[in-house]
């Protein structure tokens, strides 16, 4: 059974991603990862000068990767959001061209997924997080953040710690 009030809320909250990132091809410059939120049902949208859902915002540390790839450890903090039903956390990985260390857009950018022996986001197609209002049993949604374990498949955030992620890039820099 989960805790409930303060205990509850600290705990999804706020959370911690690691493992490793296997950089496909040769990106044009070092690499970085982070997960950005966003209220559009796909990051490329959100990503796009004038986003019809507004741009998306980055609730993540920022891990740097070079240009070959390697460990990682990603903080959340979505204290600040007033998520509803269908928003998201994407984790992205894009080329820092001019090396601040933050995406800007025109950078180029990779969608993320999970290899054959990922732990965290094991079945899933991408890397993402949803939000959900209500149970959803045959798709495992919860009323809280939920990570992507497949296609219409999630698993509720319940741990603050999820170890043991392998990642790549979607695409070939």
């Amino acid at each position: 059974m989960l805790a409930t009030g303060t205990a509850a809320r600290s705990c999804l909250d706020r959370w911690t991603i690691a493992g490793e990132v296997v950089l496909i091809g040769q990106p044009s410059a070092p690499v970085r990862l982070a997960g950005f939120y966003t209220n559009c049902h796909d990051f490329f949208y959100a990503a796009r000068p004038n986003a019809p859902c507004g741009p998306a915002r980055q609730v993540t540390t920022v891990a740097e990767l070079g240009v070959h790839g390697g460990e990682f450890s990603l903080c959340f903090d979505v204290t600040a959001l007033a998520p509803e039903r269908g928003h998201y956390i994407y984790l992205i990985l894009w080329a820092d061209a001019n090396g601040n260390g933050c995406f800007d857009r025109g950078e180029e950018w990779k969608y993320v997924i999970p290899l054959y022996d990922d732990r965290v986001f094991s079945g899933a197609s991408d890397c993402v997080y949803c939000f959900g209002v209500g149970s959803s049993e045959p798709a495992g949604m919860q009323p809280r953040w939920n990570l992507s374990r497949g296609l219409e498949s999630w698993a509720p955030v319940e741990a603050a710690a999820q170890l043991g992620a392998r990642l790549a890039n979607e695409t070939a820099w």
